[in-house]
């Protein structure tokens, strides 16, 4: 197998927060967040209203919280999935090796490889530092464009695409 690009990365809290603001705008449009917001801020004013008008009642508050958690569902989940990936880090400073050839490309880690196929690639998203290659919902292989050690990383998202028949989504980190 002709080996076309060679990245050795270490995934670091920098890598974790740019995949975690990368797979939430994957998961929740511009729009949806819009939606979620004017939605959470009509059903906490109409919790509100409800307070004024009629007197307390139990209800009242529980629709207000209601209302404060749409309207904020976008950050916390953010917040909570960058927490959790910082919390299950086994070792920041592990060394990863991808080697990208021909027919398909190997992952290794102390201990592990695997060798993946193209066609199992699901999702690719570049930012001005990484590529987020996906090949499952939630698993994201994170390389660092200053990482490539063989091959530019320039046109690695078009030799992507060219393996993949998929388009090279951009994201912001």
């Amino acid at each position: 197998m002709k080996l076309l690009y060679i990245i050795n990365t270490k995934h670091d809290e920098a890598a974790y927060r740019a995949y975690a603001k990368v797979h939430m705008d994957g998961r929740v449009t511009p729009a949806g967040r819009v939606i979620a917001a004017l939605g959470g801020l009509v059903i906490a004013g109409g919790g509100v209203l409800a307070i004024v008008n009629k007197g307390f009642n139990i209800l009242h508050p529980v629709t207000i919280l209601l209302g404060l958690v749409c309207m904020f569902a976008y950050p916390l989940g953010l917040w909570r999935m960058r927490r959790n990936l910082k919390k299950h880090a086994r070792d920041l400073s592990m060394n990863i090796d991808y080697r990208f050839g021909d027919d398909a490309f190997s992952v290794a880690w102390p201990g592990q490889s695997d060798t993946l196929r193209y066609d199992e690639i699901t999702r690719i998203v570049e930012t001005g530092e990484y590529y987020f290659v996906y090949t499952g919902v939630r698993m994201a292989h994170i390389l660092k464009k200053t990482d490539f050690t063989q091959g530019d990383a320039g046109s690695f998202g078009r030799f992507l695409e060219e393996k993949t028949g998929l388009t090279v989504v951009k994201g912001r980190a």
